[in-house]
């Protein structure tokens, strides 16, 4: 029962205006409207001293002359009208018509008569009644636009008024809807595919209307394939189809699928589809550990970045695809019924490193494109995911020009350290050719005497280029037979000196002179000389 008596009371005031004063008697009695001024009519009553006054409103479909039935209530204060009410008529012909249309609850019209506090009132049957705004379904806003018009009505409610003469009435809009969706809803049952028009979108799901009543699509139940953003997808009056997954009868919800209306799309993938299968995707999103690529509508499968090459290196995806791009995988694991898709790129090809220790020996000359290059070296790829680094200070022998690399150049190399576990290969340019100390120990030996101009000068000793990338050093007590104090004093830079080798350590390539060993064996022959020719030496003078 609805209960809003503070509402009713102003709804009463308002209706006393509209009926007449209080009644004495309840008679009918017929009449005809003999005369009319602005406010009411008069009419002759047959056995009454004096007209009866009635309410020009309660007339106003009847002309002078039409005999009409009214009810006697009562006589003006100075006694000189007789009060009739034809209102009261139609009220009590037409209350059980209401008392009907209540029962059987039933659809009747009536007319909006003004707005009051908390409501509405309204008037249908003869009858006058309170619309409150929460049964009203009018927009406040749009409420004063409602006022004159005919609207289709439920009774709330009927009860008896506190002078147990007249009834109040509570009417409804909003009962209606809701034996509409009542019905509706009765109707329907899951499995059934209805439509819907779309009421909003929300960032989880659709809300809709489906006639009277309102349902809901989640996000996860719109497509097999993950919808980033709805609002790209769809737009507020949009008709969808959709099909009832769940009907809750207390709150009447009502869940749909739209997906459910096709086929799960990893189970018709599954049908041509299985692991080692070739197949032709396109890059949806790029992530830091990895890449999501498209097989079929709504059939996603994750590259993950160690499936790219076979190196294992860790590598720039940006590198090597991007979103949009159409790619070759292999199906490395696929479960339909979890929705778990992994691909690979490397698995195209065989794993190169399986052969490595044979085809990348330490020794073996190869020839690579220049991938990347770094202030400390450079990144060439062998082949496929075998990729090998040359550090700067393989590019050339010391004393050789620098050598510049670029992205693209082909370069040959020779492999100088290969490391399976970690599938690396280090290379070397400059171990293509001989090293200058190899060439030196092929042009030196023991005991050659060579030329050579001062390189430096220092303290303990002279450094003399033997050779590009070869030094050779003459210890202070070896710089000459006679002591020398402080080896600038005799020696200078760019000076040419003549000294025999005397040692030559291959383990850390070192080659040691000598200038006073070349010194004395000079003055030894001159001694010989001298003794040959004149009997006595240079040391005897």
């Amino acid at each position: 029962m609805y209960n809003n008596n503070e509402n009713y009371d102003e709804f009463e005031a308002l209706l006393n205006e509209y009926l007449p004063a209080e009644e004495k008697t309840r008679v009918r009695a017929t009449g005809i409207i003999a005369q009319r001024d602005r406010n009411f009519a008069y009419l002759d009553v047959q056995g009454q001293p004096t007209s009866v006054r009635v309410k020009n409103e309660e007339l106003s479909s009847y002309n002078i002359g039409d005999e009409i039935e009214i009810l006697l209530v009562g006589e003006t204060e100075d006694g000189e009208f007789i009060i009739g009410s034809r209102r009261r008529i139609d009220m009590e012909n037409s209350l059980k018509q209401l008392e009907d249309v209540f029962e059987k609850k039933e659809v009747i019209t009536g007319k909006i008569v003004r707005r009051i506090k908390g409501g509405y009132m309204v008037e249908s049957l003869f009858h006058q009644g309170f619309l409150p705004n929460s049964l009203s379904e009018i927009n406040m806003k749009d409420g004063d636009s409602f006022i004159g018009k005919e609207v289709q009505l439920l009774i709330k409610d009927i009860q008896l008024d506190k002078d147990k003469k007249s009834k109040k009435i509570t009417f409804s809009r909003k009962d209606i809807t809701l034996q509409k969706e009542e019905q509706e809803f009765s109707q329907l049952k899951v499995g059934d595919v209805v439509e819907a028009v779309v009421t909003d979108i929300l960032d989880f799901g659709l809300s809709v209307k489906i006639g009277h009543l309102r349902g809901f699509v989640h996000i996860s139940e719109i497509s097999w394939k993950k919808l980033e953003k709805l609002t790209d997808e769809f737009k507020k009056g949009d008709i969808i189809k959709g099909q009832i997954i769940s009907l809750e009868a207390e709150k009447k919800n009502i869940k749909l699928s739209i997906k459910a209306l096709t086929r799960n799309p990893w189970e018709v993938t599954a049908e041509t589809v299985g692991v080692d299968s070739l197949v032709d995707g396109k890059v949806t999103k790029l992530l830091p550990y990895g890449v999501f690529v498209e097989i079929a509508d709504g059939v996603e499968g994750l590259i993950h970045m160690s499936d790219f090459t076979w190196n294992k290196k860790r590598v720039n995806l940006g590198e090597f695809v991007q979103v949009g791009d159409t790619v070759k995988v292999k199906v490395l694991e696929f479960v339909p019924e979890e929705r778990k898709l992994k691909l690979g790129i490397k698995q195209l090809h065989e794993n190169p490193w399986d052969s490595a220790e044979e085809r990348f020996a330490v020794g073996k000359e190869l020839s690579a494109k220049v991938l990347d290059v770094k202030p400390f070296g450079l990144f060439a790829e062998v082949e496929p995911g075998v990729d090998v680094f040359i550090h700067q200070s393989d590019y050339n022998w010391q004393g050789e020009a620098a050598k510049k690399f670029s992205v693209g150049d082909t370069v040959t190399f020779k492999v100088i350290e290969l490391n399976l576990d970690d599938n690396k290969i280090k290379g070397s340019i400059k171990a293509l050719t001989k090293s200058p100390w190899e060439l030196a120990l092929e042009n030196y030996k023991v005991g050659q005497t060579i030329e050579k101009e001062i390189k430096n000068i220092m303290d303990f000793g002279l450094f003399v280029n033997l050779s590009k990338g070869v030094d050779g050093f003459i210890p202070a007590q070896m710089a000459s037979k006679d002591f020398i104090k402080n080896l600038k004093d005799r020696f200078k830079i760019g000076d040419k000196i003549k000294a025999q080798i005397v040692e030559i350590d291959k383990d850390k390539q070192r080659i040691k002179l000598s200038a006073k060993k070349i010194e004395l064996e000079e003055e030894k022959r001159e001694n010989q000389e001298l003794l040959s020719k004149y009997g006595t030496s240079s040391t005897e003078e």
